[in-house]
């Protein structure tokens, strides 16, 4: 994610350590990669996400409404972008998803290799 830093923040989305300082119903932009995804028996519907770039996680709340409206892209997407809303409690910082999106980055292939093994 740090090669991409720079066009992130240009499309105003904030790195992870910034999200975690942000007040409490803050409205953002945030994307990462998409690292976990839960959606326990006894959540009423509720998926979990953990979102990760190179600073750090952002744990994602996402109502059973919002997942089934933008069902394919919350199964699927390994980058995903996410509009919502901070939510602050007992030291915990959550962003409760409003909407998601797979951003749209401009290639750079000079700037992002691959790593050869051998």
């Amino acid at each position: 994610m740090a090669p991409l830093r720079k066009t992130l923040s240009a499309m105003g989305i904030p790195d992870a350590r910034t999200v975690s300082s942000l007040s409490d119903r803050a409205r953002i932009r945030y994307a990462g990669i998409a690292i976990c995804r839960q959606r326990p028996s006894t959540a009423s519907g509720v998926t979990f996400m953990t979102l990760e770039d190179e600073t750090g996680f952002v744990n994602l709340v996402i109502w059973k409404q919002v997942f089934e409206q933008f069902e394919v892209i919350a199964k699927t997407a390994s980058f995903l972008g996410v509009e919502g809303r901070i939510q602050k409690k007992d030291n915990v910082t959550h962003l409760i998803a409003e909407a998601l999106f797979v951003p749209t980055l401009p290639r750079h292939p000079e700037t992002v290799t691959s790593r050869d093994f051998r």
